[in-house]
């Protein structure tokens, strides 16, 4: 029975997210920087390990005003950004990108376009390891030369895929 419960284990689960929506009032170019909430997502632990996690589905970007597309990766770090040296924005940290772990390529997303997405290709320890201690900082570069206002992202069709051990 132990054999057939870690074989398991080593098989990704997925599990389907609630759309969720981000709001900001404006986004420009971090010019090399990658942009911090000041508050980690925090998640109840579940007493399991997770070993890797992959995010795949859809990030619609729409601004009142702004360029027609918007290019950008993502980040995630596991300790607090105030205590690895990044600067203080006010309602963000900023962190020097040498210094942060990517979990997604740069991408470029449509204004008003639905475009398939994934988070944790690159790295998909660090997510893991964000749900294993409860907590996790997902960041974002954004390498757009125009400013937009009024911006929203939609993330919709979110999948985890999850690999226990």
């Amino acid at each position: 029975m132990a054999f057939v419960l870690s074989s398991c284990g080593n098989a990704p689960v997925s599990v389907r997210l609630d759309d969720f929506s981000i709001k900001v009032d404006a986004l420009a170019n971090t010019l090399g920087k990658v942009v911090y909430p000041k508050q980690a997502a925090t998640f109840e632990k579940s007493g399991l390990h997770v070993k890797t996690v992959t995010l795949n589905g859809k990030l619609t970007y729409s601004a009142d005003i702004g360029s027609d597309s918007l290019t950008m990766a993502f980040y995630a770090r596991l300790s607090d950004p105030k205590d690895a040296g990044c600067s203080d924005a006010g309602l963000a940290w900023l962190c020097d990108k040498a210094n942060e772990t990517p979990i997604s390529d740069p991408q470029t997303f449509q204004k008003d376009t639905p475009t398939p997405f994934s988070l944790g290709d690159k790295n998909p320890t660090i997510l893991a390891d964000g749900i294993n201690q409860g907590k996790i900082w997902i960041g974002v570069e954004v390498t757009e030369e125009s400013a937009a206002t009024g911006v929203t992202f939609d993330f919709t069709d979110m999948v985890a895929n999850v690999t226990l051990f």
